[in-house]
């Protein structure tokens, strides 16, 4: 009888071990299942440079996982030596002309000193920005809608494996159009949090932002290190989103395909040397 009881004892622990693995299994499933189905959204802190303790209170705000940065700035490198150490995505913010007018400041990309001063500022704002993985624009109502221009800026991109991150300050850019025909990795702006910087304004904003990424299973938003943007975020507890990814604009990119370029027939200088030809299989 006790021979009995023990070895129902141990069909009874057996069982419960299996339940047990079972219930785990779930468990894990549905928590993958849940993290893989959360939607996500890409903040992008715009225009820092300037200020360094703003710089850095947004760069250490848990939401914000992309930072743009001016080059040329006092607080250029630093920043972005900062942002690196926090994890985050950096990317440079470059001057563009705009049809107000507005001073562009150190190595605002113009077509009005010419393309190869266009390109010289390019090169050297690219290369001013450490850790910078993309681009972006700060305004630019004039030179993104310059389909040329913003392809001189794309084919740069696109030697240095870059992206481009299009503001859309007007609507009519030709930023990520190019970008698109260029091969260059890409997306744009969906929503501006603080275009307005009000509590009010902000806090409406936000909950744009929100609904279009349950509706549509992601978001980009482009925000800047004003007191009141900053106030706001503090305001906030990334666990109150359980449902929300917050993401680097990098997990968004669209990604074209890559024109191949189309072989043309060259005419040789006479006595130039021009092959062998194909040579015989026999």
């Amino acid at each position: 009888m006790e021979c009995v009881f023990w070895m129902l004892r141990v069909n009874t622990m057996r069982r419960q071990v299996r339940w047990l693995s079972l219930c785990a299994l779930a468990l894990l499933i549905v928590g993958t299942v849940t993290a893989e189905s959360r939607s996500k959204v890409a903040l992008v802190v715009d225009d820092l440079g300037n200020q360094w303790q703003s710089g850095l209170a947004v760069i250490h705000t848990p939401f914000i996982k992309t930072v743009a940065i001016m080059p040329g700035l006092p607080y250029t490198i630093e920043l972005a030596e900062a942002s690196l150490v926090a994890g985050k995505t950096v990317i440079v913010h470059a001057p563009m002309s705009n049809e107000s007018d507005f001073p562009l400041g150190p190595l605002g990309l113009s077509r009005t000193d010419g393309d190869q001063q266009l390109l010289a500022n390019l090169s050297m704002g690219l290369d001013s920005v450490p850790h910078a993985e993309g681009l972006s624009n700060h305004m630019g109502s004039r030179l993104t809608r310059d389909a040329e221009a913003m392809g001189w800026v794309m084919d740069e991109l696109r030697a240095r494996n870059l992206f481009y991150f299009d503001s859309v300050t007007v609507s009519s850019t030709q930023g990520w159009r190019m970008a698109e025909r260029k091969g260059v990795p890409w997306t744009r702006r969906q929503v501006f949090l603080d275009h307005e910087p009000t509590p009010e304004f902000i806090e409406q904003q936000w909950q744009l932002a929100l609904r279009l990424a349950r509706e549509t299973g992601s978001v980009t938003v482009i925000c800047h290190p004003y007191p009141e943007t900053i106030a706001f975020f503090d305001s906030l507890d990334p666990a109150d989103y359980p449902d929300i990814e917050w993401v680097s604009i990098k997990a968004l990119l669209n990604q074209p395909a890559r024109p191949v370029p189309q072989w043309r027939p060259h005419s040789f200088p006479e006595g130039a040397y021009q092959g062998r030809g194909p040579r015989s299989l026999s």
